[in-house]
């Protein structure tokens, strides 16, 4: 049985939360911590009483906890997965890792001098299309891969004053692309499955004015084995069939899809569907982490799979500044 602390109780721990609740005796959350006590202690509540704590620090300290589960804002990950690490507690951290290179390489180090296991919690890729798209491009379905391209884009209604933190492009470490597009990215680069070399970007505010950083952006990158890849994300429209999507180019057809449902069309044939089994992804990626800690295995997603992703990220931040390709050296 895992012991969890979990470590922020805003409003994505409310669904890791949901998440642990499904893991029966693989895990139980003993403490939780956020700076607010009355959220500590609204979700204790729904773990029997588990441990308050309003710094986060003190929890890492509990000899009652095995693994934290760090849910805060951007900028503060990088502290609180070292000072996990340190203390020899396993860790999974929401999306991004962190904010730039010198606090990934802090994360790596203490990880590498621990031992523990580190996971990046990438849910999309516990999806059930994700996953049959991984399986049939190894088994060379869609034979070599020309391109792929992912997108994750839904409209913002919240008003500025609701934004907290994520208006601050110090406190973000920029705006949408490291957010929201975070999730389009580690999918990208699981599917091209290939490093990516450069990079070219354009981002701007079309709908949220008032943030500091971009609402919207594109990426277009080019990996080491000739595949092409195309990132959309966006905070000011909508896109058709759901928020995110990906598509498969190859020389045998294509894929595309999301969630539970896969279109496959080989080239000369219509499109056909598959429908596959529903599933939390939510829950499966916290399921993998207690498995892979149990079991001493490496999780599909660490950090460096999180320093690829945020590097990718930074590069596709320089080529807006810059207004060129990047290459990722």
């Amino acid at each position: 049985m895992l012991k969890v602390g979990m470590i922020g109780c805003g409003g994505i721990a409310q669904v890791h939360a949901a998440g642990w609740l499904t893991l029966g005796n693989k895990a139980v959350v003993t403490a939780v911590s956020d700076v607010i006590e009355e959220s500590a202690r609204a979700m204790a509540e729904r773990f029997d009483g588990a441990t308050t704590y309003t710094n986060f620090h003190d929890l890492i300290r509990d000899p009652d906890v095995d693994a934290v589960d760090i849910c805060l804002p951007h900028h503060l990950h990088r502290e609180a997965i070292v000072a996990a690490a340190r203390a020899g507690k396993h860790v999974i951290c929401e999306k991004p890792l962190c904010l730039s290179l010198d606090e990934a390489e802090d994360i790596a180090g203490a990880v590498r001098s621990s031992g523990v296991t580190m996971m990046c919690a990438h849910n999309q890729l516990f999806d059930p299309a994700v996953e049959k798209a991984r399986q049939m491009i190894a088994a060379g379905e869609l034979g070599e891969i020309f391109m792929v391209r992912t997108c994750d884009c839904f409209r913002h209604t919240k008003p500025l004053s609701e934004w907290g933190w994520r208006a601050s492009a110090k406190t973000m470490g920029g705006g949408c692309l490291i957010d929201t597009g975070y999730h389009p990215s580690y999918l990208l680069l699981n599917l091209a499955g290939s490093k990516p070399v450069e990079v070219s970007a354009v981002g701007g505010r079309y709908h949220i004015h008032t943030l500091e950083g971009e609402d919207s952006a594109v990426v277009i990158v080019r990996f080491a084995n000739g595949t092409m890849g195309e990132v959309l994300t966006s905070w000011a429209w909508e896109w058709p069939e759901g928020a995110w999507q990906f598509q498969i180019l190859g020389e045998k057809g294509q894929l595309f899809g999301r969630g539970r449902t896969i279109f496959y069309k080989p080239i000369g044939w219509k499109p056909a569907s598959m429908e596959l089994g529903q599933r939390n992804n939510f829950a499966a990626e916290l399921e993998h982490f207690a498995d892979c800690v149990a079991e001493g295995k490496r999780p599909v997603n660490t950090h460096e799979e999180g320093t690829a992703v945020l590097k990718m990220i930074l590069g596709a931040y320089e080529s807006m500044e810059r207004q060129r390709a990047v290459a990722l050296v």
